[in-house]
């Protein structure tokens, strides 16, 4: 297994930023209060919905959501919605659009209103339980509506995320440290345990969706006979099955959008290589996995498809220090392709994941001694540096949209799950609590 990531302390009140500039311009929404006069539901969990929905469109790497005002509350609860939809009145404040938001019953209803077109728009009807972490889903998909109302964009805020919270063992007579698999939304809300291996789990990967399985499916490693061995499962599911009759360790599973190949590291030939399983329609293995790359007292790791599934990205040290390699994901002809470099500005990088549009590769590149998010740009050939500030960042993986990535920090006492997206300086924390969180991946439902 390739051991290439140090550890500097991150601090709660240190500040990670993104140094990429933008010139995206992001457009402001008025989202006011929810009103629910008629309504069972408790305006604390009321409060909370719009907490949800604030998430959603003020991350969007679209929009800003404006700050509460009193007055324009005031104009918005007007029963004449030519009143509170006044558009000279919101131009002046410099919204772009407003939402306002009713609850009737346990139906929410939604006003969208163009400033500047005057259009008028409603989502109405939208069922409540009264139950957050089941509403929450509710409010993902209505933000997802907007976006694409809005800006004509498919959102990300119904996809959810699967990653490694690694704790110590309390039996002192086994490792002293166990894994398992968890999931939560995007916004690190609904979290829940998804293995229950009573082991160390780590590297989740959703596997394409495909018609006769869903998108519940993954890949991960686990430990639990020894070696590390790449394992398959659901999300229905408390344990997973064996996926590969091979000897050795097997680590690192990355599979192609098309569902035909499935990449991995393996040190059956006696070193950590890369190595192609193909894979069937209907998501069987077919014939023994093949050695794609290998190389004299080097080892390789971090394997990403390219989106057409052409090409494998990963990481190897065979020229010194670990850097990105490409090479086709194919052997023709008994013949094995040699890798080209493709990061050449820093010594140290690793754990590449291949952007679902093909223009990026995200990485952590180690900077003065501490590991950073830098970027690929395959259209203009150049590595960009991402993330700023103390404490080391690593295992970057992309969004559907080819826009949002979410990366994990190290640290000795926690390491904890974070997202930025290419618009926004900000980054955010969406994970807390006991535990390092490893090795997100990202899923859509």
């Amino acid at each position: 297994m390739l051991i290439l990531l140090g550890c500097i302390s991150l601090r709660a009140d240190d500040e990670i930023r993104v140094e990429l500039t933008t010139k995206a311009q992001l457009s402001s929404i008025y989202l006011c209060k929810i009103h629910g006069e008629d309504s069972p539901l408790k305006p604390s969990y009321l409060k909370n919905l719009r907490k949800v929905l604030d998430f959603d469109l003020n991350y969007s790497g679209y929009s800003k959501i404006a700050e509460i005002d009193d007055i324009l509350e005031k104009a918005l609860r007007h029963h004449d919605l030519n009143v509170a939809f006044n558009a000279q009145r919101w131009a002046k404040v410099g919204v772009s659009y407003v939402l306002k938001i009713e609850v009737h019953d346990k139906k929410l209803d939604l006003y969208t209103f163009s400033v500047k077109g005057g259009s008028l728009k409603k989502f109405e009807g939208i069922p409540l339980t009264g139950n957050l972490d089941t509403d929450r889903h509710q409010i993902h998909k209505l933000a997802d509506a907007l976006l694409k109302t809005l800006f004509g964009i498919e959102g990300i805020s119904n996809s959810h995320l699967l990653y490694s919270v690694q704790v110590h063992n309390s039996d002192p007579n086994s490792q002293e440290w166990k894994a398992e698999i968890w999931e939560c939304d995007w916004d690190g809300g609904n979290l829940r345990q998804v293995t229950f291996e009573q082991n160390y789990s780590i590297t989740p990967v959703f596997i394409p969706s495909h018609p006769s399985h869903g998108s519940n499916r993954y890949l991960y490693v686990n430990y639990k006979n020894g070696q590390p061995k790449i394992y398959l499962s659901t999300l229905k599911n408390r344990t997973g099955k064996p996926l590969i009759d091979l000897r050795g360790n097997q680590l690192l599973p990355a599979v192609s959008k098309q569902r035909d190949k499935m990449a991995f590291i393996s040190d059956a030939a006696g070193r950590a290589d890369l190595f192609l399983q193909a894979i069937d329609d209907n998501g069987m293995m077919m014939g023994k996995p093949q050695q794609l790359f290998s190389y004299p007292r080097a080892t390789q790791a971090s394997p990403t498809f390219s989106p057409d599934g052409s090409k494998i990205a990963f990481v190897s040290d065979k020229d010194g220090t670990p850097r990105i390699y490409v090479i086709p994901s194919s052997i023709q002809n008994n013949k094995r392709s040699q890798p080209s470099l493709l990061t050449k500005r820093n010594r140290e990088n690793t754990c590449p994941n291949w952007s679902p549009d093909g223009t990026k590769l995200a990485y952590s590149a180690k900077i003065n001694g501490v590991r950073q998010i830098w970027i690929y740009d395959f259209e203009a050939e150049e590595e960009q540096q991402l993330t700023i500030g103390p404490g080391n960042k690593e295992n970057p993986f992309w969004a559907k949209d080819s826009l949002h990535l979410v990366f994990n920090s190290t640290d000795p006492d926690s390491s904890e799950l974070f997202l930025v997206n290419l618009n926004q300086p900000e980054v955010q924390k969406i994970t807390s609590g006991p535990g390092k969180k490893h090795y997100p991946t990202w899923g859509t439902k």
